[in-house]
């Protein structure tokens, strides 16, 4: 026969009241965290999912990230093209018309001042900077300038048939011949933007002097732009004018290219952003359906375990009090 002591009866009823007393608790936190799995050992199966989730929300959110950046510098980038064009647009339109025989060398002058601020422009774009970090120099984000200029000569022919040297200044690029990269998935990287070369052209360092001038017109647009003012400022332009009229078609050409590439990487980035949200979203769901509360169920449970406490408690009360008569009779 098992001997029932003051101390099992009462070890009894402490049992009773931290457990029911640690489940009211445990109620409380949840309800005031709005989580129901906050450690292992509330649920093993659904701490292992809950860091699941999270670790891919970490890894797309990332992604994500590096897509907004990349998709900001393409738009920045393709409407700088834009706004490029037109001034080059402009400078083809000028140059169709400066080709006309009749223009006076006041007309020239004229037309060369607008060329120059064309050509202040369009370097002022090829400059153009994303938070500090120029947009076109590839690699070489810190650069202050995408192109250094150097004094060159162009053997121009004159109206009365004979040629002479025209100063003009050429455009190298400076910057390296890669873009950086954006990783916007595991295994894909893109390139939001090209370099100032592929834009704008480029033309290597001039060595040509005045007593050794060269005969071939220049290939960067900007280049082509500089030999065009400097011809129409020298009187002699009407006479080389199919060939500055042609080297600026040819730029407008490549910058066209570059617009599309950008624009393409641009729209690849826009849909991969759509995709990132639905899966943040989707991760989201799986997550709150693992790891949040019901609030009003967890209302609903603390009630009854507050009621459950209580009444164990007002019990616990009674057997106290009764104990020393009861275990008098059982003797």
């Amino acid at each position: 026969m098992i001997q029932i002591t003051n101390s099992m009866i009462y070890n009894n009823i402490n049992n009773e009241l931290s457990n029911e007393s640690t489940n009211v608790y445990n109620l409380q936190d949840e309800i005031s965290s709005g989580l129901q799995i906050m450690s292992p050992q509330d649920n093993p199966g659904g701490m292992v999912n809950v860091l699941s989730y999270n670790n891919s929300t970490a890894l797309v959110t990332q992604y994500n990230s590096n897509v907004s950046i990349a998709g900001n510098i393409g738009s920045l980038a393709s409407s700088t093209i834009t706004n490029a064009m037109n001034v080059v647009n402009q400078a083809n339109s000028l140059a169709v018309e400066m080709a006309n025989g009749s223009n006076t060398p006041a007309n020239n002058q004229a037309a060369a001042q607008q060329v120059g601020q064309m050509i202040n422009e369009l370097t002022q774009y090829a400059d153009t900077s994303y938070n500090g970090q120029n947009l076109f120099t590839g690699t070489n984000l810190n650069l202050s300038s995408a192109y250094s200029s150097s004094t060159s000569y162009y053997s121009a022919a004159t109206v009365s048939g004979t040629n002479t040297p025209v100063k003009f200044s050429v455009y190298t690029y400076q910057g390296t011949d890669t873009s950086q990269n954006y990783q916007i998935t595991q295994n894909e990287t893109v390139t939001p933007t090209l370099t100032a070369d592929a834009i704008f052209g480029n033309d290597p360092k001039s060595t040509s002097t005045s007593a050794k001038p060269t005969n071939a017109v220049p290939s960067g647009l900007i280049s082509v732009l500089s030999l065009f003012q400097s011809e129409l400022q020298n009187n002699v332009y009407q006479q080389n004018s199919s060939s500055i009229i042609q080297g600026i078609q040819n730029g407008l050409s490549t910058m066209t290219a570059a617009q599309a590439t950008i624009g393409t990487v641009t729209e690849r980035l826009n849909e991969q952003q759509t995709s990132y949200q639905t899966v943040l979203t989707n991760i989201s769901q799986l997550l709150s359906q693992t790891q949040d509360v019901n609030v009003a169920q967890a209302m609903t449970n603390l009630t009854q375990a507050q009621n459950s406490y209580q009444a164990t408690l007002e019990a616990s009360s009674d057997i106290t009090s009764l104990t020393p008569m009861l275990l008098q009779y059982l003797k």
